[in-house]
């Protein structure tokens, strides 16, 4: 495996680090050609942090101590509750939660809205650097009158080395009364009418997830 220099790895970390990705989680859209939504997540989180000091560790070839792990797990704690506490007070998309301990845990979501109103959807709760990365979201293209769902799940070819050993689990259904215009699903709705467009996110090499939907507009 290639080499990093403790920096590379730092850099290659800012879009983990102190953020809880998804793991083997199960993620449910439903949009109408009106605009229409409603978004159920049930996904396992991992903190980034963790994730991080492994890399870290094992390019440095230096074990983590037992003083590391346990302010590392107090952190992941800290930030779980605190992200959870916030969204009671900002959104209350949270249905449950859980921490799992050692950096891990579980949550259940739900959304409803208009994307054709909002203009843009997206399932994260928190910043980049602190938070629940929920890899689902939505845009309106007015111009052309089309709804851009994406799942962003795929990392560069040097994420891709520093973080081998990561794997999401994952999976991304979308049911849609619109004319879909492209996609990148896995299996597609029998006839196109019955069932719903599905992906299977195994790992940072898995593409993102996209789907292009024509609308009625507004």
């Amino acid at each position: 495996m290639k080499k990093y220099s403790g920096l590379t790895v730092a850099i290659l970390a800012l879009s983990l680090a102190g953020c809880y990705a998804s793991q083997n989680f199960n993620n449910q859209v439903q949009v109408s050609r009106t605009g229409q939504y409603q978004v159920d997540v049930d996904t396992d989180v991992i903190n980034g942090t963790l994730l991080y000091a492994q890399a870290t560790s094992k390019e440095r070839n230096r074990e983590l101590t037992a003083n590391d792990m346990k302010k590392i797990f107090a952190d992941c704690e800290k930030e779980f509750n605190q992200t959870v506490a916030q969204d009671a007070k900002d959104g209350n998309h949270i249905l449950s939660s859980k921490y799992l301990g050692e950096c891990r845990g579980h949550l259940t979501l739900k959304y409803t809205g208009n994307i054709i109103k909002e203009k843009t959807f997206n399932a994260s709760i928190g910043s980049s650097e602190k938070g629940f990365d929920i890899p689902v979201a939505m845009k309106y293209d007015t111009k052309n009158k089309q709804i851009i769902i994406n799942g962003k799940t795929q990392g560069d070819k040097q994420a891709i080395q520093a973080f081998s050993s990561f794997q999401y689990n994952g999976k991304l259904s979308v049911k849609t009364d619109g004319k879909v215009i492209s996609t990148n699903a896995d299996s597609k709705p029998y006839w196109g009418l019955i069932g719903s467009y599905k992906w299977a996110v195994k790992d940072l090499t898995t593409p993102n997830a996209s789907m292009v939907i024509a609308t009625s507009g507004i």
